[in-house]
């Protein structure tokens, strides 16, 4: 019985880490049918203390004791996403395979006023905020928080088609870790791994 009950586990463990993870299970959100994703072109993490930006392949948007860094990203939108809508998404789908959640597991999203982040070498040029979003464990994604921040101006916006973003995650709270993987290549199916935004 022991054995069965084991081997029962064993499969569907199994099964549903096999399972495609698709973006229309996120939680909270509605389901859509995805048309595409843009993903950042380049990324850097932002050093709060030295105020310098260090190119990186991943979010590493982190406070914890005397230790705070933000990141940036310039996020293209193709022409092919005109006359859609947008929405950010945040996936952190490797949990203990590269990616790592902890504490507050959120992120404060802003608008930057930058206009190349590969030729920003030092300072972030923050300007309005956009978002908070949670981290879900039961999906992998990140949720819109509408009680830490009312009115998302990137939940449901219309695709800036030919036009780069200039975003930047910020931490929440007093202890808060987010480092996530980012994938730079799209399938067009599943969520990319990572910060993205993604159109229907």
């Amino acid at each position: 019985m022991k054995y069965t009950t084991a081997a029962l586990c064993l499969i569907s463990a199994t099964l549903s880490l096999a399972a495609p993870t698709v973006i229309n299970t996120v939680s909270a959100r509605e389901d859509h049918t995805w048309a595409g994703f843009a993903v950042p072109s380049i990324i850097k993490n932002h050093d709060i203390t030295s105020n310098l930006n260090t190119q990186d392949v991943q979010t590493a948007t982190v406070r914890n004791g005397n230790i705070e860094t933000s990141t940036l990203y310039d996020i293209p939108i193709p022409e092919s996403a005109a006359g859609k809508t947008c929405t950010l998404v945040i996936h952190a789908g490797r949990i203990g395979n590269g990616d790592n959640v902890l504490g507050e597991k959120a992120l404060d999203l802003f608008r930057n006023s930058f206009t190349d982040l590969a030729n920003l070498p030092s300072g972030n040029l923050r300007d309005t905020q956009l978002a908070r979003v949670r981290f879900d464990d039961a999906t992998g994604f990140y949720n819109f928080d509408k009680v830490g921040f009312s009115n998302p101006a990137v939940e449901s916006f219309p695709c800036p088609a030919g036009k780069t973003l200039h975003w930047e995650t910020v931490a929440v709270g007093q202890f808060d870790i987010n480092v996530i993987k980012q994938d730079f290549v799209v399938d067009g199916t599943n969520a990319p791994n990572g910060l993205s935004v993604g159109w229907f």
